[in-house]
């Protein structure tokens, strides 16, 4: 239990920390998409590109910091 408990910890901390700093490789955008003459409106962002991204760098940052250090 403590095994699973310090590995959600890293990854948080990773989580958060890879967030922040692929948030100023990426800059996070939203622009406005007119579909079908003007009758349709979507808002088209980058936020899922950059929160996958940081989520795997964090889970392969953790699992390597676990398997050296624990």
């Amino acid at each position: 239990m403590e095994a699973v408990a310090s590995f959600i910890l890293i990854l948080l901390i990773y989580f958060l920390g890879t967030l922040a700093i692929i948030q100023e490789v990426i800059k996070p955008k939203s622009e406005l998409v007119v579909m079908n003459g003007g009758k349709v409106k979507q808002w088209v962002t980058n936020y899922g590109k950059i929160i996958l991204l940081s989520f795997g760098l964090s889970i392969v940052t953790t699992t390597l910091a676990y398997i050296l250090f624990i």
